[in-house]
């Protein structure tokens, strides 16, 4: 039996359902808003795995479970009034403690990788892991500063947010962005020397991979409709280097980000996304990647 903790209202957690589902496996789900407004946590100091979850009288014991999906998502912001969003906070910060200590499999422990909560220091740490090539890079919320980057960077500057929160890489164009950066300090921004050329996306599933080469007229693909899809052989140094940074975090699942430079063909790595949104590329894949996650949940690896 699989535990399943997530948001009914993410799309990609119910995605997730619908595939173990299909697949003919059994699971039990707790939905976080249910069990933020209405269950219980009780479990001792140093003893993760006897921990039981309550919710409308049934109890979710910890060790009666083979393994646990989860996607836990922050949703304090959205609470209705101030005690619920304490709450909310307080029960999120638990689940995450607590997910963090089990035994059992979970995809993903969700404090695993907590430098993606820093970009640029995310970006850093694993470039260094695996050698990677990453985009030249100015954090900053000087101005001067700001434009001084944007100036040395003849292929053009994108930019986007600092922190782990998801955000879109915008081309910057002098015209329209200008005027903006006064701004800088009150939001410090990740500003990023352009890479002309296809997107990659692999996603990791224990040690199977899954990559796909991704053509698109803008800057950040996701909010175009008129990209190339394809599939792609990774290069065996790009292989090694995802499994090292899934064993580093100890994230059995992952979405790695990279572009690949038209004019030179090198890779350059932009992130790892330890709770990426996979249902499309799933889709693309024949259902290979939602496959791999249950062979995973079903076949409790190591964590």
């Amino acid at each position: 039996m699989i535990l399943c903790l997530g948001s009914v209202a993410d799309h990609t957690f119910r995605y997730s359902l619908r595939r173990l589902k299909e697949y003919g496996l059994p699971f039990d789900v707790i939905d976080l808003a249910l069990f933020i407004s209405s269950g219980e946590l009780s479990h001792l100091l140093n003893d993760a795995d006897h921990a039981v979850l309550t919710l409308d009288k049934k109890a979710y014991a910890m060790n009666s479970y083979q393994s646990i999906l989860t996607r836990l998502i922050d949703i304090s912001e959205g609470a209705p009034n101030e005690q619920l969003k304490r709450k909310a906070s307080g029960f999120y910060q638990a689940l995450r403690q607590l997910l963090s200590h089990l035994s059992l499999p979970v995809l993903n422990p969700p404090r695993r990788d907590d430098a993606n909560f820093s970009k640029l220091y995310h970006t850093t740490l694993f470039g260094s892991l695996t050698g990677w090539q990453i985009p030249r890079s100015c954090l900053t919320n000087n101005a001067e500063r700001a434009m001084e980057f944007i100036t040395s960077c003849p292929a053009g500057v994108i930019f986007k947010g600092a922190s782990g929160v998801k955000t879109w890489a915008t081309l910057y164009d002098a015209a329209r962005h200008r005027e903006r950066l006064p701004l800088l300090p009150q939001c410090p921004v990740l500003f990023q020397e352009y890479i002309q050329g296809p997107d990659v996306r692999i996603h990791i599933v224990g040690e199977q991979l899954f990559a796909e080469l991704i053509e698109s007229p803008q800057p950040d693909y996701r909010i175009s409709r008129s990209n190339t899809f394809s599939p792609l052989q990774i290069p065996d140094e790009i292989a090694k280097g995802c499994l090292a940074i899934a064993r580093d975090c100890q994230t059995p699942f992952l979405g790695i980000d990279f572009k690949i430079q038209q004019s030179s063909g090198i890779w350059f790595f932009l992130e790892a996304n330890s709770m990426p949104c996979y249902e499309g590329y799933d889709q693309r894949a024949g259902g290979a990647i939602s496959r791999a996650i249950a062979q995973w949940l079903t076949q409790s690896p190591s964590s």
